[in-house]
């Protein structure tokens, strides 16, 4: 009979002990400062597909892009600007072979759709400078070429070419 009531208590108590932990647990995470809500989109304009290649061939390159969506949403400069500040995506550790330039592409273009519901933004892969990194098409035509590691951003014709070719870049967009 005693030992019946030595595991009960002994029970008990390792259900204190989880519950104290669990409450401390409960009160780190009230620490935890909360993401702000995501800048407000106040211009976004539909254009299709034949649109953005038009924007593309503008560029006199020979960019190999493979179409994702017949319809896209874009923003203005200003608007980009706030979610480029918004984004975290930069913020992450680069792992080589693992979490690296093109993953960064890829996760700053799902998060433009996800939580902006802006498709304007694409990922190129680039060969002839071994990079992955964004292009954005903004509203008006204006192509911008984005790396995603550092939120540095340019108008397509100034950027650094050993970094961003572009030239035989396939463009997923």
């Amino acid at each position: 009979m005693l030992s019946s009531l030595e595991a009960c208590v002994g029970d008990r108590l390792d259900c204190l002990k989880k519950k104290h932990k669990l409450e401390q647990e409960n009160e780190q995470l009230k620490l935890l400062v909360p993401r702000p809500a995501p800048p407000e989109i106040t211009y976004v304009v539909e254009k299709d597909s034949a649109w953005v290649q038009q924007c593309l061939d503008k560029m006199g390159l020979d960019i190999i892009r493979l179409p994702l969506d017949a319809k896209y949403k874009l923003t203005n400069r200003s608007n980009f600007l706030n979610v480029i500040a918004y984004d975290w995506i930069d913020s992450k550790k680069y792992v080589a072979e693992v979490f690296d330039c093109e993953n960064f592409a890829i996760a700053f273009k799902s998060h433009c759709d996800e939580y902006f519901g802006l498709n304007q933004v694409g990922i190129v892969i680039d060969y002839e400078s071994g990079h992955g990194y964004n292009l954005v098409v903004l509203s008006d035509g204006t192509v911008w070429v984005l790396e995603p590691q550092s939120d540095g951003l340019v108008v397509w014709n100034s950027r650094v070419t050993v970094f961003y070719a572009l030239e035989g870049a396939y463009v997923l967009l």
